[in-house]
């Protein structure tokens, strides 16, 4: 890691212009790349497409956070049987993280760090990919789109996404979230009412 990391850092100024120009010209290749496996990327990415991505940002936050080890009663120890990876962390799902808050506080605090972390890390780093596509679609001269959904696709896109936010919010303890069977009565009604 220090290795790589020293071939990064440079010289002089005028190393320094040759890498940045170089860091550049991978960015742009792989906002390329992106554009031209998913031209609507910028309009929505695939759940596979994000999920995949973030399977890349893991791996390079993990190498740049190492994993630290704790003890049983979870407090650092370099001789520790638990190791607090980035992969340990994520394993819970959003109810059984919820729930360690109340079961285990140090725990539950100890995890929260990094899952706070990484997701700061990949937000920012799907911010930066759609930045570098602007740019290039920009240069380009051409931004490729999506061809317009009909209403009805519309429709039946929105509402599928609503159906899983409300499963999501219900499973977070979200009061305000109508259970599943009020859902799906009040789609059947909206669409109803546009016959």
């Amino acid at each position: 890691m220090k290795k790589q990391t020293e071939f990064l850092v440079p010289t002089s100024f005028k190393d320094a212009g040759y890498k940045f120009a170089r860091s550049n010209e991978t960015v742009n290749e792989i906002a390329k790349w992106v554009v031209e496996q998913s031209p609507a990327f910028l309009d929505g990415a695939s759940d596979e497409e994000k999920t995949a991505l973030k399977e890349g940002w893991s791996l390079r936050w993990q190498e740049l956070n190492p994993a630290k080890r704790f003890n049983a009663e979870w407090i650092p120890d370099d001789k520790g049987g638990i190791e607090l990876s980035l992969a340990y962390c994520l394993s819970y799902s959003q109810q059984a993280f919820g729930q360690l808050k109340n079961e285990n506080p140090v725990q539950h605090s100890n995890i929260k760090q990094v899952r706070d972390a990484f997701n700061k890390y990949a937000s920012n780093r799907m911010s930066d990919l759609k930045t570098a596509i602007r740019r290039v679609l920009s240069e380009s001269g051409s931004k490729e789109k999506a061809p317009t959904k009909d209403f009805t696709t519309f429709l039946g896109d929105m509402f599928t996404s609503c159906k899983g936010r409300c499963k999501t919010a219900q499973a977070r303890g979200d009061a305000s979230a109508p259970d599943e069977v009020k859902l799906r009565q009040a789609i059947d009604a909206f669409y109803a009412k546009l016959k």
